[in-house]
């Protein structure tokens, strides 16, 4: 299993290693891996490791020589002590091109540092520094199965190292947290935009964006959030084993039986939960998210911000405001208005036909076409008119009340209207 230097991916116990650094030159995987593919033998790669050259970073200011140089001795005499004798022609020439490799990778790196630009795009992971992180992570987790919808998309893995690299921790909806199997199986879109770079230079850009995930039921926000964690944990920025507590707290939250005349917690509490929960971490961590000496400082302080009180208030069970549906409904006199002129033909219907021109409440409503194909009603057996917005989840009062001007904040879905919105109902018809 290829050894990832300087990191410590949710070992536990915070990193005594120096600051992981994320870019390409920094990645041992991505050493070892071109220079089998420049051509060097194992004895060779051997040779540089035992000096501790085994990024290209290092070998790059290995020796006081640069690309272009007319004296190239520093250059002989380090490949002599790294070998220990006089290299071959083949051997010289191949640790020269993986020389000038290290010196290019390492320039670019420090001028995309150094140099301020409005380019959006991510850098990405290379794939050797990409399969070494899942493998160690892999390997360590014995109790997981990371695959399938456990495993992290490359995407998602992508944004965190790169929170990393900007040393700023930020919050990714849930719906974006995809998984590998999702990007393999989806089509991707290509977002195309014109973007002004810092020197007044127009420069077209293209990001790659996949369909969002589905976090509609409680198993599928549960793989969402695994998948986030063990991307973090593979950009260094948190151990699992933190992000673990957060979501079985949460879980308990949602799943937990509440007392009478309280609603259970929501999807819309958990989320808000959540947003405040990265809001403090980002507070705590205003210095950098990067690990030093001492550890990560978002293990550090995860904990503390999981169990403040501003996260933990937003996770209670919320008192229902509304009369229960299994309440009787209250009976209205009836008043007799004068109708429109009849026929003297006219008679009531019997039998099979009495009442057969009678409407419900629901049928004078405009229902939007979203909710007619989960097969929603307007308004409650009693005769309640429901709040659509809330069943689409754009209520602006979703979590704070329990009714609007619009109408009751309950399930719209024929058969149900419980506490929840309509596209996370169990009973709505699915295509």
């Amino acid at each position: 299993m290829t050894k990832l230097t300087g990191c410590s991916f949710g070992l536990g116990e915070p990193s005594l290693a120096p600051t992981e650094a994320m870019s390409f030159g920094d990645s041992s995987a991505v050493f070892e891996q071109r220079s089998r593919a420049i051509g060097l033998s194992d004895d060779v790669i051997k040779g540089f490791k035992d000096n501790g050259l085994d990024t290209m970073a290092k070998l790059a200011f290995a020796c006081n020589f640069s690309p272009g140089g007319s004296d190239d001795k520093p250059f002989k005499d380090l490949l002599t002590k790294v070998l220990g004798r006089d290299a071959n022609l083949v051997e010289e020439s191949c640790a020269r091109r993986l020389f000038n490799e290290s010196y290019a990778t390492v320039a670019a790196d420090i001028r995309c540092q150094t140099e301020q630009t409005n380019d959006e795009s991510l850098r990405k992971l290379a794939p050797a520094d990409r399969a070494a992180r899942l493998e160690e992570q892999q390997g360590r987790l014995t109790g997981l199965n990371i695959r399938g919808p456990y495993e992290p998309g490359d995407s998602l893995v992508d944004k965190f190292v790169n929170f990393y690299e900007n040393d700023r921790l930020q919050w990714i909806s849930w719906d974006q947290c995809v998984s590998r199997e999702h990007e393999l199986m989806n089509t991707s879109k290509k977002d195309q935009r014109l973007v002004v770079q810092s020197s007044g230079e127009l420069k077209f850009t293209s990001s790659v964006k996949y369909e969002p995930c589905d976090t509609s039921s409680e198993i599928l926000l549960r793989y969402c959030l695994i998948r986030r964690a063990l991307a973090m944990e593979q950009a260094n920025i948190l151990a699992y084993k933190y992000h673990d507590k957060w979501l079985e707290k949460i879980m308990a939250c949602r799943l937990e039986t509440v007392p009478h005349g309280f609603a259970r917690t929501t999807f819309q509490q958990i989320e808000a939960a959540d947003k405040r929960l990265f809001v403090l971490l980002a507070e705590k961590t205003r210095a950098g998210i990067k690990a030093t000496a001492t550890g990560r400082p978002c293990d550090a302080h995860f904990e503390v911000c999981m169990n403040s009180t501003e996260v933990m208030s937003l996770l209670q069970p919320k008192p229902i405001a509304v009369r229960s549906s299994e309440e009787p409904p209250t009976k209205r006199p009836k008043i007799d208005r004068p109708g429109p002129d009849k026929s003297p033909f006219e008679r009531p219907g019997k039998g099979r036909n009495k009442g057969r021109g009678k409407a419900s409440p629901s049928q004078f409503m405009r229902i939007p076409t979203d909710l007619l194909n989960l097969g929603c009603t307007g308004a409650t057996p009693q005769g309640h008119r429901l709040c659509f917005s809330f069943n689409l989840k754009k209520c602006s009062n979703s979590v704070q009340n329990q009714r609007c001007d619009k109408g009751l904040h309950l399930c719209a879905v024929k058969g149900c209207h419980k506490q929840h919105a309509a596209v996370e109902c169990p009973m709505r018809k699915k295509d």
